[in-house]
């Protein structure tokens, strides 16, 4: 009898020898694609990024005045042209991380990915990041709007219409900010002839106090000409004792009709104004309050102190508490006003604000 071999475990260990090559493939494959995405992958937006908070902190008349991100710091446009397509990934991940989203200017992370898609037109990294920024970028513009910071919002109008040229929302900021344009010159030139007219009130007393004593000089020297012309003699012998009688009288009648110098009038009570806010921070978006999509705000008091500074902020009320109280509290301190002013004097003052975090 032929004998039989039995090949059934060799084909069963083939079938799991099989089995385990394709596993193995697919994890390098997924191994592969994960190392790509992480390392290689320059991604558009960190995850890191929050979202610009939304202020509603009544600016005061004629606080139009721009803060200091407004304008470049010096050397920071040519470093911005300076920098390879790499190093501007680099550093836009940077300005994300610590929430420069539009400024300061030039050092950004919204001109940063515009300067790599002015050296690579179609790098799909920077034009995913920039659809992404888009946003926060308009919200940023419509608060700096809100705040009076003309200079700030038509930086960054300006730079978004080389995002999207075409986008409505633009069309909705330049309206805005046209706006807001003709009332803050509309209450400077208010502002110019109030105290055009204080200026010349308080130059009218100075002018009749000077113009007083001159008037009053009139009659001494008509006396005085009167009195040095002699009168003439009907006696040549009586002539020089009457002159001489009457001239000391007709000295005291002068003194007593010269009136004495008006004293000055009173100095005009000087300026009077509240505290104007003239720089104002934007608060840090929660990363809790971001992944909880959680809006809220905070009623900070503060005082105004005579050289524009912040002091003595708290938290007055908040809703939810405690979530935003810090964020709110940092960028008050960081905000610049004009100082109240009393009759002229700078004093300090108590100053409340609300301040709205929305997504």
């Amino acid at each position: 009898m032929a004998a039989t071999i039995d090949f059934s475990p060799l084909r069963r260990a083939r079938g799991n020898a099989v089995l385990i090559a394709l596993v193995v493939l697919v994890l390098l494959s997924i191994g592969g694609a994960a190392a790509w995405y992480f390392l290689v992958r320059k991604p558009a937006v960190e995850p890191t990024l929050e979202q610009a908070p939304t202020m509603s902190a009544n600016a005061e008349p004629g606080a139009a005045t721009a803060p200091a991100d407004a304008t470049p710091a010096p050397g920071a446009v040519d470093k911005l042209n300076s920098l390879s397509v790499d190093q501007l990934f680099k550093e836009a991940r940077t300005a994300l991380n610590e929430q420069r989203l539009v400024a300061p200017a030039s050092n950004n992370a919204l001109e940063f990915y515009l300067k790599i898609l002015e050296k690579e037109p179609g790098n799909s990294g920077a034009q995913e990041a920039l659809r992404e920024l888009f946003t926060f970028a308009a919200s940023a513009a419509e608060q700096d709007i809100n705040a009076r910071n003309i200079d700030g919002a038509q930086r960054v109008i300006e730079l978004l219409t080389k995002v999207d040229a075409n986008n409505y929302t633009l069309t909705i900021l330049r309206s805005k900010l046209d706006a807001q344009r003709k009332i803050v010159d509309r209450e400077a030139a208010q502002a110019q002839a109030q105290a055009d007219a204080a200026a010349r009130r308080a130059a009218e007393p100075a002018a009749t106090a000077a113009a007083t004593p001159a008037a009053g000089t009139a009659p001494a020297a008509g006396t005085s000409s009167g009195a040095s012309t002699p009168s003439a003699p009907s006696t040549p012998g009586a002539t020089p004792p009457a002159a001489a009688s009457t001239t000391p009288a007709d000295s005291a009648a002068t003194a007593a009709a010269t009136p004495a110098p008006a004293a000055p009038a009173p100095a005009a009570g000087g300026e009077t104004r509240d505290a104007v806010l003239v720089g104002q921070a934007q608060p840090v978006y929660p990363t809790t309050a971001v992944r909880r999509r959680q809006e809220g705000w905070v009623m900070v008091e503060f005082t105004v102190t005579t050289t524009g500074g912040v002091a003595n902020a708290r938290v007055v009320d908040s809703d939810p508490p405690r979530t935003f109280d810090r964020a709110a509290l940092d960028a008050v301190q960081k905000w610049t006003f004009r100082p109240a002013v009393r009759n002229g004097d700078p004093v300090d003052a108590t100053v409340r604000r609300r301040i709205e975090f929305k997504m």
